[in-house]
């Protein structure tokens, strides 16, 4: 989005030329938001759809919502499985997120260590979260990818919102 302002040396000229650099100053302006908006929006769809498919014998209890900052935008993820399914858990299942190490989770941090997490035999969820046997769940890592997809889409949706 470029625009070429032409002045020429006089009050009139000169006042038009910076009406039409703060019209064009609060288009950009709005370019960015709209940019921002759609990035959360697509991130927050991609965390609902990784959390949705995320390996989990018990149930599921998260929201996503996408909240406006005086910045932009934020991506919250709530509920009582989030940790669980953005990080994993169990001895077995609960390895690999990249950013497990730098937040102070992985196996045997959710809740504090307690419970049978490093049971080799596995462990048994109560039939009233879903029942069954488990060694704990693989890192879905919903949040963690919604920020690398976003990070690979900036460029698309921002040529998208400037093209329009």
């Amino acid at each position: 989005m470029s625009k070429v302002i032409h002045v020429q040396l006089n009050a009139a000229s000169v006042q038009k030329a910076i009406r039409e650099i703060q019209t064009y100053q609060r288009q950009l302006t709005d370019k960015c938001k709209e940019i921002c908006y759609r990035l959360a929006y697509y991130g927050a769809l991609r965390a609902s759809i990784d959390f949705s498919g995320a390996i989990y014998k018990g149930p599921r209890e998260y929201s996503i919502t996408v909240e406006e900052t005086d910045h932009g935008y934020r991506i919250l993820a709530d509920g009582a499985t989030v940790l669980i399914l953005e990080f994993g858990a169990g001895a077995k299942m609960g390895y690999g997120h990249p950013k497990a190490d730098e937040f102070g989770m992985g196996p045997g941090t959710y809740p504090d260590g307690k419970g049978h997490w490093n049971d080799p035999k596995g462990w048994w969820i109560p039939k009233s979260h879903g029942g069954g046997h488990t060694y704990g769940n693989p890192p879905a890592m919903p949040m963690y990818n919604a920020g690398q997809d976003m990070r690979k889409e900036i460029e698309r949706i921002a040529r998208e919102v400037f093209s329009q």
